[in-house]
């Protein structure tokens, strides 16, 4: 079957008609059969499996995978269900005359009778399955043509080429035989008792809040979610996710006291409402989801949110009682910037910065602001200081520079992978960042930054200038020769060539050269390859100038090409 997928896409990408006929036979009825079931209206279901197979016949060339086409087919049909529901839903509202309250009870009564009925023929189904499994095959072959088929004592004897008497020989000894089952009988008819009983307390006023997600949706918004919701220990709110739902639009919000982040979810709310649910539970619920399925979340009277699927699973989450923090809303005056950038300065700089706990003021990147340019700074106080340049980050008249934690930084990063555009504000001790679905809030470092301008305004006197790859792979190589609990490596500069080895005198065999592209002056230095290497792979250009004024002042790494960002490291005593 997958091979017949990936021949079919094949052959669709280079031109061929015919075999994008054939795949739309194959997968026309399971499409209209599953918007069917989810709009429950035969002609609508016409009009999304239409619609999905123009989605497909346009979209088909970015399916990287074409072995997975059925499970990147249905998420298709999934999304113009919702759309269509999402219209169905503003249209209905829009009667006057009939009282809402009534059509909500009718709806959600119809609803779930047709759940309650198709969850007793799936018990019949398994029922009849295990029944017919401790009868002989001849008996269970009676069985089926005579009751399932509904063939005459005649039809089946000339089918089976045996005689009448036979065939009701074996109906009576199957009938007899069955009867010693009937305990399975009772044990479909508990779980459909069972079902009933839940659906009735529906119906008696039990709902709370409905939504409806697309599991991938909801999956790839508790992932942002988890990295903030599960590391907080101090209090039993802060290992949970707030989800609110109003109009049509469905946030969910996860906080650790110092960060907070609020996403906007993408799914279909039937009744509006607020929870707060368990982040890492609900997250590994979702995540053993079948990705086909759709998740509905509802709340109950009972202080319990109930999740199902149409796989038939039911997973109830506990509600807690705890008051979830209110969050500061970004306005209308933040300051917008360009997503790609600010992701790269940020990339640029966060390496150099200090991990050691009672460093506290140095764990994170400063933000300096000036009229023309805003300079981001990071350094661990003593080796390494990067630093890069963007636009002006204009907030709040008189704003002074601010200290964002490195643990903020990452779920920066996390958050808004694919923004455009980042809109940026201060609210007392904290900053706020914001995009179209996702806002994100973080308190300040309150500490003073240390003084980085004597760093940054030291000239060096000579400079050689290398190609980018080729020294960081021998850098990385002749590093691995030297002492691993304190690699370094020694840089030997002429006006032809870097000499690099792993000690002084090292054996030619344990060292590489590589040709300089330009050089002002000699010099002999060694360097921590930890700390070289970070800053080379932060390095998008083909070269780079390694600046140097002898052996107690900082080296100045700088890309070729690039003025946005330059790097500072303090060379290494020379042993002898």
């Amino acid at each position: 079957m997958i091979n017949e997928d990936v021949m079919l896409i094949q052959r669709i990408l280079a031109g061929d008609e015919a075999a994008f006929e054939s795949l739309l036979r194959k997968y026309r009825k399971q499409v209209h059969a599953h918007a069917w079931r989810r709009t429950g209206d035969y002609h609508i279901a016409e009009d999304i499996t239409q619609d999905t197979f123009l989605q497909v016949y346009q979209k088909l060339g970015t399916l990287e995978d074409p072995t997975q086409f059925s499970r990147w087919l249905y998420p298709i049909v999934n999304h113009l269900c919702i759309a269509w529901f999402r219209k169905n839903r503003i249209r209905t509202e829009s009667l006057e005359d009939t009282d809402s309250s009534e059509i909500q009870i009718e709806a959600y009564s119809q609803y779930v009778a047709s759940e309650h009925a198709k969850t007793t023929a799936e018990a019949q189904r398994d029922l009849i399955k295990k029944m017919l499994a401790k009868l002989k095959q001849d008996d269970r072959e009676i069985i089926t043509l005579h009751y399932f088929r509904q063939m005459t004592y005649s039809e089946i004897g000339s089918h089976l080429g045996i005689s009448e008497s036979t065939i009701k020989s074996r109906l009576h000894r199957a009938r007899q035989r069955l009867k010693k089952y009937e305990f399975m009988v009772q044990d479909a008819l508990d779980i459909t008792i069972d079902e009933q009983h839940r659906i009735q307390r529906h119906i008696n006023g039990g709902i709370g809040m409905k939504l409806t997600f697309e599991r991938n949706d909801l999956l790839y918004t508790l992932q942002v979610l988890q990295g903030i919701a599960s590391e907080g220990d101090e209090s039993a709110v802060l290992s949970n996710v707030f989800i609110h739902a109003e109009a049509d639009r469905i946030e969910c919000i996860a906080t650790d006291a110092d960060i907070s982040i609020k996403v906007k979810v993408d799914g279909m709310v039937k009744e509006e409402g607020k929870i707060v649910v368990p982040a890492e539970q609900l997250g590994n619920i979702v995540n053993e989801w079948n990705p086909e399925k759709p998740i509905n979340l509802t709340t109950t009277v009972d202080n319990q949110v109930e999740i199902t699927g149409g796989n038939g699973m039911t997973k109830n989450v506990e509600l807690t009682d705890e008051e979830f923090p209110k969050l500061p809303a970004i306005g209308e005056k933040a300051f917008a910037i360009d997503g790609k950038n600010f992701r790269s300065i940020l990339h640029k700089t966060k390496f150099a910065a200090s991990t050691e706990k009672r460093r506290y003021n140095l764990n994170g990147l400063y933000f300096n602001l000036f009229e023309d340019r805003t300079e981001v700074v990071a350094t661990d106080g003593t080796v390494q200081l990067a630093l890069a340049y963007c636009e002006s980050i204009k907030l709040a008249k008189d704003s002074n520079g601010f200290i964002v934690p490195l643990k903020a930084i990452k779920e920066i990063e996390r958050a808004f992978a694919n923004s455009p555009q980042i809109k940026i504000a201060r609210v007392d001790d904290q900053i706020l960042l914001a995009d179209e679905n996702v806002t994100l809030t973080t308190k300040l470092i309150n500490s003073e930054y240390p003084s980085y301008e004597k760093v940054v305004d030291h000239s060096t006197e000579e400079c050689v200038v290398v190609p980018k790859e080729p020294i960081l792979s021998m850098i990385r190589r002749v590093s691995l020769l030297s002492n691993p609990k304190c690699p370094t490596v020694y840089l030997e500069i002429d006006e032809k060539q870097i000499r690099i080895s792993p000690k002084l005198s090292a054996p030619d065999e344990e060292c590489e050269t590589l040709a300089v592209e330009s050089c002002t002056g000699k010099v002999h230095i060694r360097i921590d390859s930890r700390f070289l290497i970070k800053v080379l792979e932060h390095i998008e250009t083909e070269s780079f100038s390694l600046g140097y004024s002898g052996l107690i002042y900082p080296i100045v790494v700088k890309p070729i090409g690039d003025e946005g960002h330059v790097y500072f490291t303090m060379p290494m005593r020379l042993e002898t």
